[in-house]
This record gives C-alpha cells, structure tokens and sequence, in this order.
C-alpha cells in the first residue's frame, strides 16, 4: 500500500514540476498565450459576438468578417487581463475582442470591398422628433451643415437606394478591360455620417478592380467640425487600406485647388471627381470609364439624382443635360418631349453645353492637356462653366451619361462663407479669357463686374488658349449652344410636372365640428397663407383637400399650393420635391418627415393649425366629400 501511495504522489508531483515550466515559460514568452477554442464565424451569424462571457448584438456592418478568413478567439474563456500586442494581434470590432495570431489570417482587403448585406432604412421613423431635445440637435445641425444632421447620422454608414437608372441600362455591357480610376473626393468640415456613407456606396456599388484609389482630400477643414479622425476611426476598421487614401491641404485652398491638390497625387489613369455629400448608384462607374475609353478627349457626367436635404429621400432625376445664361449661371436643360419617343434615346451618351462641376470623369493626361483647373480662381463658383468652354472650345468634347447616376445632397444655402465674391471674380476670367465680343452679354448681366479689376492675372489662360489653337466663342455658340445666339430663344426647355390626385377629402379634428381651412384673402387662396381650424361645411373649397401621388395635401382653392411645414404651417407653391411638403398618414395622424412632427389643432374656432410632436398630436377624421344630388 505504502509502495502505491509512493508512486501516485510521484506522478502528481512530476505533473506539477511540468505545469511550473510551463508557466515560467509562458511569463517569458513575448507572444500572448491563450486558452483558444477555434470557431470560424460566417458573416450572417457575425451579428451576435460573446465579449468578457456576455453575449452581445453587434452591428453586422461594423464587424464584417469573412468565414474563409477568420478564425477568433472565444473570449469568454481568455483571460481578461490580456494587452493588445500590435504585431501579434488583429483589433477588429472597436469593443477590441482579441484575435490569436495563430490561428487568425488577417482580414483581406478584398474582404472588405463590397458588403451584400446593405440595409433597409425607414426614413418615416427615422424622421421622428421624440423631445425638445430632438429639435435642438436637428436645428444645430443645420446650422452647421445646412441639411438633416441628426437624421444622416440615424441612417447610419450605408443604406439601400433605389436604383435609378432606365430598365434598358441594366442590358448594356461594356469592354472587359477599362481604364483605371482614381476616385477624387474633397471636403471641407463635413459631416462624418455623409462621408463615410458615400464612401461606402462607391464600395458596395463599384466593381473593385475599377477603382486604384479613393482620394479623400480634407480642405483644412475646422477643429471644432473635423470629419478626419471619425473618418479615419472608421476607415481602419471597415475600408480597405491599398484603396483609401487620405490627404490634407496645407491650407484651406478652397475647392478648385484642392481638386487639384487630389488629381496631383492621383495615379489612376482616370480622375473621376465626386462630392463629397453623395451616394452612387448601381454600377455608375463603368458607363464613365467605357465613354473614356473610346474617346479620351471626352470628358463625362453621371446623372445627378436629388437626395433631399430634409428628408434624406432618394428622388430620380428626369435625363438632362448642363447649360448657361448670359450671367454664367448654371442651368438645367432639358430634351423635348419627342425625344423621347425612342426608348433608346432613355440611355443614349447626350452632349452637353456644360456641367455641374462637382461629379465628373476625365482621362488624366487629358486633364493635365487641357490645363486643369483655372488656377487664378479662388473657393468656388464658374469653374465648371470656365472649363466646360474650354473642353469644347479646344478639342474636347462633354457628355451626359444616362446609365451612370449619383445622387446628390442639394442644399438650400453653402453653410460656410470666406467674405469674398469669388464667384464674381471667377466669372468675370472666364469671360475675359473665353467669351470674345460676348462678353458685352455677360457685363449686361453683371454690370458692377465692369470695373472690378482684382481678378487676378489671366496671361497664363489666354496663354493656353493660343497654345492649344482654341476656337471662338462664336463657334461654341453655333455648333454647341445655339440657343444662345442672337435672335434664338434663350429660355430653358421646361419640364412640366403633374401629379394625380389620389383622394379628396375633408380633414376633421377628431372628436368635433371643426375642419382644417385655408386662410382666404379677397375669397382666394394665396402664397403665404396659413390654416386654420373652422366650422366643417360640404361644399367649401378652402376646406377641400386633395391628396396626391406625391403626398401632397392640396387646397381645392388653388390648385398650385400646397401644405407646407418648412416656416410654420402654411400653403406654399408645390415644387414636387417632398421633404416639408410630403404628409403620410397613420392611425389618424398626419406625419411630414421633414420636419419630424405631426399635424396638430386646438378644439377652438379659428385657432390656428400647427404642428407637434407625434405623441401628444390629435387625431383627424377623414371625411368624404358629399356631391350634391340634383333634383
């Protein structure tokens, strides 16, 4: 007995000497060592991850991991106390659960170009003020961004957008190989929820092996409103490192230069130029870099799509091309109706005056050709009509591409402002440079700019135009904007806009006799004015509201205004753009998005219709109109 004690106190104790050893030697050990149990994690089960033994949800787009690659540690059994080794281990969630280097394969940058599972956003409840407090953010946001801040932020980093393009662009097919692109993004105290989600579009919505790089160029932007680091943060995490580049001006440059800045340290043999509050739509880039292809003097615009700056609404722009007026104005243009008549016309490569200026493709060594940017301008403004004359007027050429569009978030206003008329300047050196005995139409137009004589120096750009052989301004009118020629009409073709009405109704406050009624002024309706709430009458067109397509609530008095929230509760002209003007009806409540309340009254003749917070508004009754029967 005693002999068998002997040996089992032997093996207990040989086995303890081993587990000695083996700590020592883990103490010493400049690799971490874990207790490890492999689990390979599939991207749809990556939504629920344990961290310090607690089962929690995790964003699947802020923790996207391919099943192929990775293979993590399990951390509800490794120690807690474990320090991040930055050669030995792979941050991946920014809750920084640890990842073994043993058995980790760090997460390919191809992994992270492409995402397939883009949400579904409700823009309706994301709309939603809950509070004062709500409202206080929403309006400092537009202070600083002039758009919906607080409701950008709520989308979060991507979203699905409907795609815009005709049904006929989804049956083209372009070259097997085409041009490389540097895509060119510049900014300037932007939003960080804006950039990151336009940079993700391009990568759920571009093939990869297009794009070289995305330049992201911060124009110096302010401290306080400095989008880089949130950006960068992000970027580490989810963005593919050999394709996101980040540059920064020396100095605010403005706009001009610092797309010029982007294209100096570009490398694709495409610049494609974007803004930087965008989101690009189904496989823009190759009907962009195809045009190029065939032609690398052409230089090429994407459809630009409304993104509202209320509502965050992805709205489809009608096909049109760029134009002018005689104060170097940017204007829309768009086709006859007849031209339409052949579908094939829907995605046809359309010629084009001029462009916008904030969304374009150009063959790189084309840019440099042709000049670049006019370097004398300053900020921003004509710059796009400046090198629009040049590109037709010197051997290139400008078109709309219908199977390539982006959508863009117009603002009301720029929300920042240097004190300087660059835009008058900037005009006033395209025509001196550009516009020949013309320019006589431009100082009509413009005629403080006469004698304004800090324009700059122009030798260099009157310079180009002999070296490159231009031609006149007088063979850009005829053969590219003819309308504009002496005699010719230069009124815009005009896109009228209808919208049918679904219903018509009375809206009745629910619980009384009073019914919402449009204030008159010598027995009409006009712009301006406001509701109220009165005794319902059958029969009264101020109190007849119809109910359109658009979501437009319509007075029977005036057949071109519309229920408007934007400065109070008023009726203003239908613009067919929803946002103040878009009400969608729930449980007996009138909700518009854009302002994030609801359509609100007191149980008081004449007292005036305003709205509230959704949760303590009344409901409304709809009543039918009753057409008197004749006897």
């Amino acid at each position: 007995m005693r002999k068998k004690w002997t040996s089992v106190i032997a093996v207990f104790g040989f086995i303890w000497l081993v587990l000695v050893f083996i700590n020592i030697r883990s103490i010493n050990d400049p690799v971490v060592n874990v207790n490890i149990k492999e689990e390979t994690i599939k991207v749809e089960d990556f939504g629920k991850v344990k961290f310090n033994g607690a089962e929690a949800d995790q964003d699947a787009d802020s923790n996207r991991v391919d099943s192929r690659l990775a293979k993590v540690v399990d951390e509800d059994r490794a120690s807690e106390h474990l320090e991040p080794q930055v050669s030995a281990e792979k941050i991946v969630s920014n809750q920084s659960f640890v990842v073994n280097p043993m058995v980790q394969k760090l997460v390919d940058d191809e992994e992270r170009w492409g995402y397939d599972k883009v949400p579904e956003v409700n823009l309706t409840e994301l709309s939603v003020m809950s509070g004062p407090e709500d409202i206080v953010e929403q309006q400092l946001g537009y202070k600083k961004y002039e758009f919906n801040a607080l409701l950008s932020d709520r989308i979060g980093p991507r979203r699905k957008i409907p795609d815009s393009r005709h049904q006929l662009c989804t049956e083209q097919t372009y070259a097997d190989v085409l041009p490389s692109a540097s895509i060119i993004i510049c900014y300037f105290n932007e939003l960080p929820s804006v950039l990151i989600r336009m940079v993700n579009s391009i990568i759920d919505r571009t093939p990869k092996e297009l794009v070289t790089e995305i330049l992201l160029v911060d124009d110096q932007s302010d401290a306080d409103k400095d989008a880089e680091p949130e950006v960068q943060n992000y970027a580490a995490e989810h963005w593919p490192s050999s394709k996101i580049r980040f540059l920064r001006t020396e100095n605010n440059e403005g706009l001009i230069r610092a797309k010029m800045f982007g294209a100096k340290n570009s490398v694709g043999e495409v610049l494609v130029f974007l803004d930087s509050h965008c989101e690009v739509n189904e496989n823009w880039l190759p009907p962009l870099l195809d045009r190029i292809r065939e032609s690398p003097s052409k230089v090429v615009c994407p459809i630009i799509d409304i993104i509202n700056s209320d509502t965050f609404q992805y709205v489809t722009s009608p096909v049109c091309t760029g134009g002018f007026n005689w104060a170097l104005t940017f204007i829309w243009d768009y086709p006859p109706r007849s031209f339409f008549n052949d579908p094939v016309n829907y995605i046809k490569p359309l010629k084009s005056a001029t462009m916008a200026g904030g969304l374009f493709a150009i063959n790189r060594n084309f840019f440099y050709e042709i000049g670049q940017y006019d370097n004398g301008m300053d900020v921003w403004g004509a710059e796009n009509v400046e090198i629009s004359f040049r590109l037709w007027m010197c051997g290139g050429e400008l078109e709309i591409i219908p199977c390539s569009r982006v959508g863009h978030i117009f603002r009301r206003r720029r929300p920042y402002g240097t004190g300087v008329d660059s835009m008058g300047k900037n005009s006033l050196r395209t025509a001196l440079v550009w516009m020949d005995e013309y320019k006589e139409k431009f100082y009509e137009q413009r005629p403080y700019l006469r004698m304004k004589k800090d324009y700059g120096d122009i030798s260099e750009m009157v310079s180009l135009r002999e070296k490159l052989q231009c031609k006149s301004f007088q063979w850009y009118l005829e053969n590219i904007y003819p309308k504009m020629l002496p005699g010719n009409s230069p009124t815009p073709d005009v896109v009228t806009q209808t919208t049918k009405v679904l219903s018509k109704f009375l809206i009745r406050l629910n619980g009384t006799t009073l019914c919402l009624t449009g204030e008159t002024t010598s027995g009409r309706i006009v712009k301006g004015a406001r509701v109220f709430l009165e005794p319902c009458r059958q029969g009264r067109r101020e109190q007849t509201w119809r109910f359109t397509e658009k979501k437009e609530l319509r007075p029977m008095g005036s057949s071109m205004l519309c229920l408007d929230s934007l400065k109070g509760l008023r009726l203003f002209k239908c613009h067919m753009q929803g946002a103040h003007q878009t009400w969608l009806t729930s449980s007996g409540k009138f909700f518009n998005a854009a302002s994030g309340k609801c359509l609100t009254g007191r149980d008081e003749i004449a007292s005036l219709a305003e709205t509230e917070f959704c949760a303590i508004s009344p409901q409304w009754v709809l009543d039918p109109i009753v057409t008197p029967q004749r006897t």
